[in-house]
């Protein structure tokens, strides 16, 4: 009997000193892996990071050339407008000119009627004395 508590506690000590050595290298192990995640994880937040920059960079240098093209267009406007203001003016100036011309030939006009009135009126008193 001595002989079989003597193998039971053989047994006992052989069983609990594999389990006390699989649990410290099973905890080294998973130390590192726990290390080598966190590895992992800092990497793919560095990426995420990078990516971020890069596509706000991206953004920006979208919204650059939206900005350019509608300063592009907006002096292209402005320029199309003004051309249209000066033609505007061009032909109100120019009809103000025809304008004057017409008056100074009504003008001329009203002065020859005048004197034609004033010749018709001598020749009316002319003819009734």
């Amino acid at each position: 009997m001595n002989q079989t508590i003597s193998i039971i506690s053989t047994l006992i000590t052989v069983i609990g000193g594999t389990g006390y050595f699989t649990f410290l290298f099973a905890r080294s192990k998973n130390k590192q892996e726990i290390e080598r995640l966190k590895v992992e994880i800092l990497q793919a937040k560095n990426t995420a990071e990078t990516t971020s920059i890069d596509n706000d960079i991206k953004l920006s240098s979208h919204y650059k050339q939206i900005l350019d093209d509608l300063k592009t267009r907006y002096e292209d406007r402005y320029k199309e407008f003004e051309n249209i203001l000066c033609r505007k003016i061009s032909m109100l100036e120019e009809e103000l000119k025809l304008k004057d011309r017409k008056i100074k030939l009504q003008q001329a006009e009203i002065s020859e009627l005048k004197k034609e009135n004033r010749i018709l009126k001598k020749n009316a008193i002319n003819r009734s004395t």
